[in-house]
């Protein structure tokens, strides 16, 4: 096993090369001079070569490249232009926003996902099955940007039980983890639902029926743990685009993440601190990638690649 990790490991580091590469050129193919986009066409000649040069701009591109990955591989992602505060900490001080709502979220979708999954499949074609199902469209087919607001509405403002916006007490992240949960939990429904579905028509599932167990338990002790590996497949997936910050949502509810900090970076043209974001968001799929890939292959051997 720590063979495939550490191949896996020496998959992902070129990968994270590729990655960093990507993100410092694209940044520089956008249209337009930085630094007049940041101070403005009315700045002083001055004040904005001082800034080309405290940015590095004025240096030729191989060298810009250069010291890019120097300060990547070391933490340094250079300072913010708004609060000239390194935006590495600009960053880490909004995981924990992010962290609290990504695992509330997750969790949500995990546990209301996989449980409706498997209802709907032991209640296969009965009321309760058509009903999940309605309601997993539903998830599949409701905007964020509306059914955050619609939550806002009944729940903050008619009723006043949570908070409307901004990260104040455990009740202020019912809202946002639903809101992201929704359309989550609608995937993991119908993946959960056809993997057990399907896993319940395997050999080893009739041979349960032939000895006369009870048909819940084929489904919990027998078909769910095979079924599950796609699923964690699924959570991983949006585990690292919830990590990378869920833009929409923490907008909406003004939550303080990494999603809304790329807002309030782009909003104030801030260049280092849009590009230490949209790093951030390509290095988290990367990395939870690699620990959700690690562990799939504990729960199936059958997924290493050296035995």
């Amino acid at each position: 096993m720590g063979r495939y990790f550490i191949k896996r490991l020496l998959l992902v580091l070129p990968t994270a090369l590729g990655v960093v590469t990507l993100v410092f050129f694209i940044i520089r193919l956008v249209p337009g001079d930085p630094v007049e986009i940041m101070l403005g066409d009315s700045a002083p000649a001055v004040d904005k070569t001082i800034l080309r040069k405290n940015l590095g701009l004025d240096r030729p591109v191989a060298e810009q490249y250069a010291l890019f990955l120097a300060g990547v591989a070391g933490g340094d992602l250079g300072l913010s232009v708004k609060t000239r505060e390194p935006v590495l900490n600009e960053i880490l001080s909004r995981w924990p926003a992010t962290f609290a709502l990504a695992g509330t979220a997750i969790c949500l979708a995990g546990l209301f996902g996989v449980f409706g999954g498997v209802l709907s499949a032991f209640q296969r074609g009965r009321v309760v099955d058509r009903i999940l199902q309605f309601l997993s469209l539903a998830g599949s087919a409701v905007p964020n940007f509306w059914l955050g607001p619609m939550l806002i509405i009944v729940f903050s403002i008619w009723l006043g039980w949570t908070p409307v916006s901004g990260m104040d007490g455990i009740s202020s992240v019912v809202l946002p983890a639903c809101t992201l949960a929704f359309g989550m939990s609608a995937l993991v429904l119908r993946m959960t639902r056809s993997s057990v579905l399907e896993a319940a028509s395997e050999d080893y599932i009739r041979t349960a029926r032939a000895r006369g167990l009870e048909e819940w338990k084929i489904f919990v002790k027998h078909a769910l743990p095979n079924a599950l590996l796609p699923v964690v497949t699924v959570l991983g997936l949006q585990l690292g685009a919830l990590l990378s910050g869920a833009v929409i949502t923490e907008t909406i509810f003004a939550w303080p993440g990494v999603g809304r900090l790329l807002v309030e970076a782009i909003e104030s043209r801030d260049y280092p601190l849009v590009q230490g974001c949209v790093l951030n968001v390509a290095l988290c799929y990367v990395f939870v990638n690699l620990v959700f890939d690690y562990f799939q292959a504990l729960l199936d051997p059958r997924t290493r690649v050296d035995k």
